[in-house]
């Protein structure tokens, strides 16, 4: 089938009800699925997403159903590998798939299913405890040791036959080549690309103009099977053991009566297992820890779309035991999609506070994460280009957490001529002025700096924001609407709003109370550390860690007019870059700059650290928070320690100075006590 085809039928299938789909329409919703899965599996290259091929799946089964049609096509949807050079072998034991559900709700009636079955037995049973695994989105691997030996590796092909692709998978550093088990092992693993070296492989196929790939898997996947193996080895895959196609031996020579065991007895063999595992004493404690999971799955460097839960007890797998599909004792908690596929309708060019000018694609709404996106950024025309992205393109778009959505990349496939190039601007979008190129980055920006209506708004939107100046009730709505009516025209007249008292209580959001909690908070906005202050100053390539390091030279307001370093005397700071030096010495010389710089400090109380021996053995320590603690939150723990100069991180290194960790640690705790990294409680850091 034609990818335009292919795309039309399946957005065709995704907007209709199951009940809608005719009898007739069956073959061809069978056929979509086989062309996609072809795609998915044997080229790498979807032009759907996970979700939706769920959703067309799942519809072919009720139709199947509805209709009395024949299942075994839509229980074994893999296409066949029409040009694949790997060797074919056959496996022992068939890979089926796990039921799946999006909510809460479905899990409390597996568990249901489950006791009723039990139940049904008349088996003496207390209680059904789960367990609780990651399931990373990868390519399954199965490794057959004979004798200790590693000796043959097979990847999925067709469900009945795998590839043979033990070379590529010798290139591999975590793969154990000999282990201490005698007899003969067949584990199965899922072999993933870390997000971290997918970023760098995307970004290095920016700079050559090579092809990028629209996630960790299909990046794993084509190193993985590529017939050269050097590329194999120079990724950066890794694997983890999740399971054993001699799983009913293993467990009766090892003695083993529940599934956490199998897990720890093959981590004993020096398998790298997950470093998630969990086991719940009941179904509400598996919801509650998938509630808690949310904080985790941010920092974790891998793709996870599921996580797996089955019944730990192993004698009763026989009882409850399979259907055609799916084991009945196991089900998959799926996340809800974070790439999804959408159509760009028009390019909007946004001006940022520093002037920089970004493409942001307008698009047909779709629902991410529970929200629906309308708006995703394309982040510079350089990228644009590389890409290859039109207006009317279809997309892949991204919304991983609260991050800004992204076009991660265009259907190249789909395009059918009316699609349009995407045009730098030569003007100010906003303010008509000249558009510049910074020569030595990829951006293109305004050169209004001082009266460019959107570099003015965004600065004063920065400033007044919770990380810096924190001003309540004077939020990104408020600061518009206040340049709209000449309330406020920079930073400084923020400080004169309570002579303006009697207008304010004329506009319809504000209240006499939240008018006097307005300016109660601009009062206290006139107390603040240095580094808050430097951060809200909106100097170009001056971020919080930058003002650190900045604020380590002043030591009175004086020193903040009379600055008299030289751009060779900044270069010699910490984490000072060409651009960063030149941009704070064109600030703390500029006049305009320093007219405002007095006029602030005329108003602002600035708190100078008094930097004796003991305050610098503290001060600017990189710290990382590792599980959930009783008392405060991990935001509200971060915002408190930064305020302090300290600075977050999200994983362990050797640069780290403290993991702060609560009691049930895990991963990043083994991690820190390995490099040294010094461990230490929330009660000890406050």
């Amino acid at each position: 089938m034609e990818i335009k085809e292919l795309i039309e039928k399946s957005n065709y299938f995704l907007s209709k009800n199951s009940d809608e789909i005719l009898v007739f329409e069956v073959v061809v919703l069978q056929e979509v699925i086989g062309s996609h899965s072809d795609l998915y599996y044997n080229k790498e290259n979807p032009i759907i997403t996970d979700f939706e091929y769920d959703k067309l799946l799942e519809k072919l089964e009720y139709v199947e159903n509805k209709f009395h049609i024949d299942l075994k096509w839509s229980l074994n949807v893999w296409s066949e590998v029409k040009e694949s050079t790997f060797e074919k072998v056959k496996h022992s034991r068939p890979m089926i798939s796990l039921d799946n559900t999006y909510n809460e709700e479905d899990l409390k009636d597996f568990d249901e299913r489950v006791k009723k079955i039990v139940n049904n037995e008349k088996l003496i049973v207390n209680s059904i405890w789960y367990t609780l695994e990651f399931k990373f989105d990868g390519l399954w691997v199965e490794l057959i040791y004979k004798e200790w030996k590693l000796v043959q590796a097979i990847t999925r092909w067709n469900g009945i036959e795998w590839e043979d692709i033990t070379e590529n998978v010798m290139q591999i550093s975590n793969i154990p080549k000999i282990i201490d088990y005698k007899d003969d092992l067949e584990v199965r693993w899922e072999v993933v690309l870390p997000i971290s070296s997918f970023n760098k492989l995307n970004e290095e196929a920016l700079k050559n103009w090579t092809k990028i790939f629209a996630n960790p898997r299909n990046a794993a996947s084509w190193s993985l099977r590529t017939l050269d193996i050097s590329v194999t080895k120079k990724r950066n895959l890794k694997f983890f053991a999740y399971d054993l196609a001699n799983f009913d031996d293993f467990v009766k020579k090892e003695k083993i009566v529940v599934y956490y065991d199998v897990i720890k007895n093959l981590e004993k063999l020096w398998f790298e297992v997950s470093s998630y595992f969990k086991v719940c004493k009941s179904i509400e404690q598996v919801v509650k820890e998938i509630d808690n999971f949310w904080d985790t799955k941010k920092m974790i460097d891998f793709d996870i779309d599921w996580l797996v839960v089955k019944v730990n007890d192993i004698s009763l797998w026989n009882t409850i035991w399979f259907t055609e599909h799916h084991p009945r004792y196991a089900i998959a908690y799926k996340f809800p999609a974070e790439l999804v596929r959408t159509k760009i309708l028009s390019i909007e060019h946004s001006v940022g506070r520093t002037g920089t000018i970004t493409p942001v694609a307008n698009l047909d709404p779709v629902n991410v994460w529970w929200v629906i996106v309308k708006r995703a950024t394309l982040h510079n025309y350089d990228e644009v280009e590389k890409k290859w992205v039109l207006i009317w393109d279809w997309v892949f778009i991204k919304r991983a957490w609260e991050v800004i959505p992204e076009v991660v990349a265009p259907i190249v496939e789909s395009r059918n001529g009316n699609e349009q190039n995407i045009d730098i601007p030569t003007s100010c979008p906003i303010c008509g002025w000249k558009v510049a190129k910074d020569d030595e980055k990829v951006r293109y920006y305004c050169t209004n700096k001082l009266n460019c209506k959107a570099q003015i708004e965004w600065s004063l939107i920065y400033a007044v924001g919770k990380t810096w100046l924190n001003i309540d009730w004077l939020w990104e709505k408020q600061v518009i609407s206040f340049l709209e009516k000449w309330f406020i025209t920079d930073l400084v007249s923020i400080f004169s709003l309570k002579d303006k008292k009697e207008q304010l209580l004329d506009l319809e959001w504000y209240k006499e109370k939240s008018v006097s909690n307005l300016l109660d908070s601009i009062e206290k906005a006139k107390n603040q550390s240095l580094v808050f202050f430097l951060t809200a100053l909106w100097i170009e390539w001056v971020g919080k860690k930058t003002a650190k390091t900045l604020s380590k030279i002043f030591t009175k307001k004086e020193d903040l007019l009379e600055f008299s370093m030289s751009i060779e005397d900044l270069l010699n700071l910490e984490d000072f870059w060409p651009e960063t030096s030149s941009s704070v010495y064109e600030f703390f010389n500029d006049l305009d700059k320093k007219d405002l710089l007095k006029r602030l400090l005329e108003i602002i109380d600035i708190k100078f650290e008094n930097k004796t021996v003991e305050w610098w053995r503290f001060a600017w320590k990189r710290f990382c928070i590792t599980w959930s603690f009783p008392w405060y939150t991990r935001d509200q723990i971060i915002e408190m320690l930064e305020k302090e100069g300290w600075e977050f991180i999200w994983s362990v290194s050797k640069k780290l100075d403290f993991l702060i960790a609560w009691t049930e640690a895990w991963s990043k705790l083994k991690k820190a006590q390995d490099l040294g990294v010094r461990v230490v409680g929330l009660d000890d850091i406050l």
